[in-house]
């Protein structure tokens, strides 16, 4: 019995893991470049009392 229309074991497992590291690579470079050229973005205040932060998210007027 031939198997050679059957590609190897080996060879199925090193393009998994290269595909993986390409992609967890591409991810990584696009999260790093994002972080690095988001500087001109405004940053929210640190006053905790900005906003609806400190609202309860249960109606008190019952």
């Amino acid at each position: 019995m031939k198997r050679d229309n059957e590609p190897n074991v080996w060879l199925t497992v090193v393009k998994l893991i290269v595909g993986a590291v390409i992609l967890i690579g591409g991810v990584g470079a696009a999260l790093y470049y994002v972080s690095e050229h988001q500087g001109g973005l405004p940053t929210p205040p640190a006053d905790k009392s900005w906003g609806i932060a400190s609202d309860s998210p249960i109606n008190s007027k019952r």
